[in-house]
C-alpha cells in the first residue's frame, strides 16, 4: 500500500508549483509585466535648484523612458519619453519657477509594460526658509 502523506506532499507541492508559475510570470507568457519603478526620492517639495532622481526597476535588463512633462511614457525604440537603461538610471532635474512631474516606466521586449510611477518635484528658494 502506497504512503498517503507522501502522496498528499507531492500533490501539495504540484499545485503550489503551478499557483506561483501563473502569479510570477516569464518572458513569452500571458500576463508577465515588468515590476513598476521606483522613484528615489519619490518626490521633492523643498528642493531648491536641482535634485538628483534615480528611477530603479527589479526587472532585471529593462530599460526605462521618463517623461517631465505630465504625459505618459510608453515603451518600445520608439515610445513616449527620454529612454534610459535600468543600470544607470539616474538623472538631474532642473527646478524652475514651476513644479515638475516626473513618470517613469519600466519596459523589455516580451513583458507588458510596468504601471507607471509618479513623483512631482516642487523648487523652493533657499531664501524664503
Amino acid at each position: 500500500m502506497e504512503n498517503p502523506i507522501l502522496s498528499f506532499a507531492a500533490l501539495a507541492l504540484i499545485i503550489m508549483m503551478t499557483i506561483l508559475q501563473g502569479c510570477v510570470g516569464t518572458a513569452g507568457k500571458a500576463g508577465a509585466q515588468c515590476a513598476k519603478p521606483t522613484l528615489i526620492p519619490s518626490d521633492a517639495t523643498a528642493a531648491t535648484l536641482y535634485v538628483t532622481v534615480r528611477i530603479t526597476t527589479r526587472t532585471e535588463g529593462a530599460y526605462l523612458r521618463y517623461t517631465l512633462d505630465g504625459s505618459t511614457p510608453t515603451g518600445g525604440p520608439s515610445g513616449n519619453g527620454t529612454q534610459i537603461e535600468a543600470a544607470s538610471g539616474k538623472i538631474e532635474l532642473s527646478l524652475g519657477a514651476r513644479e515638475k512631474t516626473l513618470k517613469a516606466i519600466a519596459y523589455k521586449e516580451g513583458l507588458a509594460d510596468s504601471p507607471v510611477a509618479e513623483g512631482t518635484y516642487v523648487y523652493q528658494s533657499p531664501y524664503l526658509n
